[in-house]
């Protein structure tokens, strides 16, 4: 009979349990990213996890084992989840070794029996970079989105028009089963966005490059304002704008701190235009 010590009544000392029985059923657990580790006697980078099963016990995922297209992909998880099958225990050291390749390939598998061309599906970022979009479509399965197809706010860096965590409409663009890949693209939001000058729209601080603006006024709909005079603005702020201009086809807005003094200076000024364009008559 083992012994617990007085006063305790958690589930630690048979947390291993948990990991035996995931490795025996060929279960799946989630872990968090806590770095990339640099190789002393292993061949290849690999990420540390933590679980929440156990306080204290390592996860070791191998580069080849993180199911990413690319090695250069694996610093962008860092503090996200990932899914993973414990392949190796070794319990003495408080390690498991574990693939998350197998949980992707499972998952490629079966979109690729279900999606088709065409087809719209929920996705969520996982990563930017200064060239791509990465995108979860499902299981973990990461497809890079190549600036062109991503920035649909013209002239703006990937990193002002998404963060990760955000949820996006992707569309499937291809299927190729016989190579198990899977193209997508990121839903237009400018389609159905229709604005005219003088509107006044809310809008969400998310850059700030020089006297320039960058403010999302719809998810993935960012235009540009320049910075008030006089005024002290952080990013992340969120402020009334007035349109100024508005170009569809070219996708721009172009906008202006919203200001109801100056507004009204404008129609007072207007007025007395008017009145006296009439006593001039």
């Amino acid at each position: 009979m083992r012994l617990t010590p007085e006063g305790f009544a958690g589930t630690e000392l048979d947390c291993w349990d948990i990991f035996y029985d995931a490795k025996d059923r060929g279960k799946v657990l989630s872990g968090i990213v806590t770095s990339v580790v640099t190789p002393k006697t292993l061949k290849e980078f690999y990420w540390e996890l933590r679980f929440k099963e156990g306080d204290g016990i390592r996860g070791i995922v191998p580069a080849s084992e993180t199911g990413l297209p690319s090695e250069r992909m694996m610093n962008f998880f860092i503090d996200q989840e990932v899914n993973v099958k414990i392949r190796h225990i070794d319990k003495k050291n408080g390690i498991v070794a574990c693939t998350r390749r197998e949980v992707v390939e499972e998952a490629r598998t079966s979109l690729l029996n279900t999606l088709q061309a065409g087809e719209e599906v929920p996705a969520l970022v996982r990563f930017i970079s200064r060239r791509n979009v990465g995108l979860d479509i499902g299981g973990g399965v990461i497809i890079p989105v190549p600036y062109t197809k991503a920035a649909h706010s013209k002239s703006l860096p990937l990193e002002a028009i998404y963060k990760p965590g955000q949820l996006v409409t992707a569309v499937v663009e291809g299927i190729d089963k016989e190579n198990k890949r899977i193209e997508v693209g990121i839903k237009d939001p400018w389609e159905n966005a229709d604005f005219s000058r003088g509107d006044i729209v809310s809008g969400k601080i998310i850059m700030i490059r020089g006297r320039n603006l960058f403010v999302e006024v719809r998810q993935g709909i960012v235009g540009i304002a320049g910075y008030p005079v006089g005024r002290k603005i952080s990013e992340g702020e969120r402020f009334p704008f007035q349109v100024l201009h508005y170009d569809k086809a070219g996708k721009k807005l172009h906008m202006v701190v919203f200001d109801p003094e100056r507004i009204r200076g404008r129609r007072k000024l207007h007025a007395r235009r008017r009145e006296g364009s009439s006593q001039s008559k």
